[in-house]
């Protein structure tokens, strides 16, 4: 497990003291037992994955060290993750700081965070206020690095650095793959409960709202390869009538669907009546959430080889 130990309001993080920061970069060029790795000055570095409306990466090769990923998965905020080659870095104190490239000194130093690495064997994992701090200081010419110091002079200092080069152009496709990102993933609307009242079997603006958002999505992922729709009832009333009602809220929710574009072959439609209540129908609660229609997204079964 990597233990992150952000402090996410920056006036903690500024308490911490700039200034110490400061030394720690500076003590770089004097220390004769240092490794930085960093992306040359040729393009190529940066690379922005095709426009999605589920996932956005953009790219960045550390030679000999690892890949670097800001990651935008629709429905969640963007963050950035790393996994370093092993033993480039060493379990302790990692300091995230944004430092000036050597044509520019003038930028001065950023302190962007800081973390305790237990193990190299899991990816390096950053929340998003860090994130949206290392694009900044990116979009201001810095370089973000993972720097690491230790008190005893004869252990090595290790310094891993994105280079601001070529960064803008791959960082504006990430930019347009963001802006069609759809507002959920599949963990988030696998599963849509829509509810009706007491004897009622019509959809309200809102369920439409929701239904229109699966239809979106499906149309955006092709793993989905099926669709349940289950209809459901509470007590009320008697038993061959709350099957019929079942029926008639599993059907308004099947034809929705179609109509608004989904294959009909992706749809298995069943209603169950009073059967499977997922609350108690002896209160008013309970009987309202029982009065539902479950729709559940089928993802393609992904099996993996052995070898």
């Amino acid at each position: 497990m990597l233990n992150l130990l952000f402090s996410s309001p920056h006036s903690q993080a500024m308490r911490r003291g700039l200034a110490g920061v400061l030394g720690l970069s500076l003590c770089w060029s004097a220390s004769a037992m240092a490794t930085t790795w960093q992306a040359g000055y040729t393009p190529g570095a940066w690379e922005a994955t095709a426009p999605s409306a589920l996932n956005c990466e953009l790219i960045h090769v550390i030679p000999d060290f690892g890949v670097g990923r800001f990651i935008h998965r629709a429905g969640e905020s963007v963050r950035f993750e790393v996994q370093p080659f092993r033993h480039a870095m060493q379990p302790g104190p990692v300091h995230l700081v944004a430092l000036a490239p050597a044509w520019q000194p003038g930028l001065g130093t950023q302190h962007l965070g800081e973390y305790h690495l237990e193990t190299t064997d899991q990816p390096v994992r950053i929340g998003t206020p860090e994130t949206e701090r290392m694009l900044a200081s990116l979009r201001q010419g810095l370089m973000p690095s993972l720097l690491q110091e230790d008190n005893d002079p004869q252990i090595e200092r290790r310094r891993a650095s994105m280079t601001p080069i070529a960064f803008h152009q791959a960082y504006s496709s990430f930019q347009q793959c963001q802006a069609q990102l759809l507002p959920v993933n599949f963990d988030q609307i696998r599963e849509v409960m829509i509810h009706f009242r007491t004897g009622g079997a019509v959809l309200t603006q809102a369920d439409k709202d929701q239904l229109d958002l699966i239809v979106r999505y499906v149309y955006a992922d092709p793993q989905v390869v099926g669709i349940s729709v289950d209809g459901h009832s509470d007590t009320t009333g008697t038993r061959r009538l709350n099957r019929q009602l079942s029926f008639e809220r599993a059907e308004a929710v099947r034809a929705y669907l179609v109509a608004r574009g989904l294959p009909e072959r992706l749809l298995t439609v069943q209603y169950h009546g009073q059967r499977f209540p997922m609350a108690d129908n002896r209160t008013a609660e309970g009987r309202s959430l029982n009065r539902r229609v479950h729709i559940q997204l089928e993802p393609e079964l992904e099996i993996q080889p052995l070898f």
